[in-house]
């Protein structure tokens, strides 16, 4: 059984062909138990953001300072950048996906990784104090 083919290149055309001229470039959909979830860790992260500003405020502007307070005012600037970095890093990627504009915002990656270290670097802060008046308010017991 012999194969035959026509392997010359006569039948090619010179003249410019679009084949991306009706394709249409489809963004995949985010479900919407996933848009709920964000819409959800939104409003809590809001939440959080006000009530460690008012914190802030009264520990900052009404109450004398003690080793404790002082705690506390560092435990709230702590989560207070916490909760801020999780709003911000849920806001771009809910916007990047729910948009489809991944080419308007190149250094994406770049900007997750950031703000991840830096979601690390602010709990595990908040974590480090809260042990810190632990500790010190079981020592001042004993």
């Amino acid at each position: 059984q012999s194969i035959t083919a026509d392997l010359s290149l006569g039948n090619l055309t010179s003249e410019y062909v679009d084949y991306g001229q009706d394709a249409e470039y489809n963004c995949s959909r985010v479900p919407k138990g996933l848009m709920v979830l964000a819409g959800v860790s939104l409003g809590i992260s809001a939440c959080g953001l006000v009530g460690n500003s008012l914190v802030l405020w009264f520990l900052s502007f009404h109450v004398k300072l003690n080793h404790f307070t002082t705690y506390i005012l560092h435990l709230a600037v702590a989560d207070f950048s916490l909760i801020l970095l999780f709003f911000l890093l849920t806001l771009a990627a809910l916007s990047v996906t729910v948009l489809c504009r991944y080419h308007f915002f190149p250094f994406y990656n770049d900007f997750v990784f950031v703000v991840e270290f830096l979601c690390h670097f602010f709990d595990l802060s908040s974590l480090a104090l809260l042990t810190a008046i632990s500790v010190e308010r079981g020592l001042s017991v004993v």
